[in-house]
């Protein structure tokens, strides 16, 4: 007889988790995890991990507010969060330990009030991330007010944010990462959006990728770039030289 596969429930019971919580892996160390509902929490038992006690409470994100998306490179995180996340009363917000502890970004009263779908990490610095922002600008579930831009940029932690949009069509973006080369790559829901090192301006990456809502974006080891779309599978695209 074949051995049952085995399984363990890793489930910390938080209060207020999304449909679909975010996880991810620490860039810079497969043994470590982030994930997050209301709270953030953090473990280095990476896939060994065998239960929920092996996770760490890391922050409380706030009553009500869910985490939308989470990011980690050597032990630094980011962790977006909604909440109220309709549009009754909806807010939304960022938390971090860049810098030392766990603690709310001040976002700046230009920073778009509108759901932050993607969060990335530059390889090379944990002071250094992006923020993908969904929704349109200056119209969103709260209507006028919302904000403008899509992709915000820091170089400090979270103290300062540059909107570096530019280019980029006015629709909703969902996943942001750096490549080790200094490129940036973004999912959205039109289409993969490239920023060469050292660039301003953003192009379509690819050719014959489907005119579809990309999910996720992912760098892989063979140093190609990997888009997972809604409803129409997962693409390989290898980046400009």
């Amino acid at each position: 007889m074949r051995p049952r596969p085995a399984s363990w429930s890793l489930d910390p019971g938080d209060p207020s988790p999304r449909f679909i919580a975010p996880i991810a892996i620490d860039s810079s160390n497969s043994s470590g995890f982030i994930t997050g509902g209301q709270y953030v929490y953090t473990s280095t038992k990476g896939w060994g991990m065998r239960s929920a006690s092996e996770w760490t409470k890391a922050f409380d994100l706030g009553a009500g507010h869910s985490a939308t998306a989470v990011a980690m490179r050597d032990g630094v995180g980011y962790v977006s969060w909604c909440g109220p996340c309709n549009n009754t009363g909806f807010a939304r917000g960022l938390a971090t330990n860049a810098g030392g502890s766990w603690h709310q970004v001040s976002l700046p009263g230009t920073f778009p009030n509108r759901y932050l779908a993607g969060v990335g990490i530059d390889p090379g610095s944990g002071q250094h991330a992006y923020v993908a922002v969904n929704g349109f600008s200056r119209r969103f579930t709260e209507g006028p007010g919302a904000g403008v831009g899509h992709i915000y940029e820091t170089k400090d932690g979270g103290a300062t944010w540059t909107d570096i949009t530019a280019n980029m069509p006015d629709i909703p973006a969902n996943s942001v990462k750096q490549l080790a080369n200094g490129a940036v790559v973004v999912g959205s829901d039109l289409a993969t959006f490239y920023r060469a090192p050292g660039a301003t301006t953003w192009q379509v990456l690819g050719t014959g990728l489907p005119t579809t809502t990309v999910m996720d974006i992912e760098s892989g080891p063979d140093g190609n770039i990997y888009a997972a779309t809604h409803g129409r599978g997962i693409w390989s695209v290898t980046p400009p030289a």
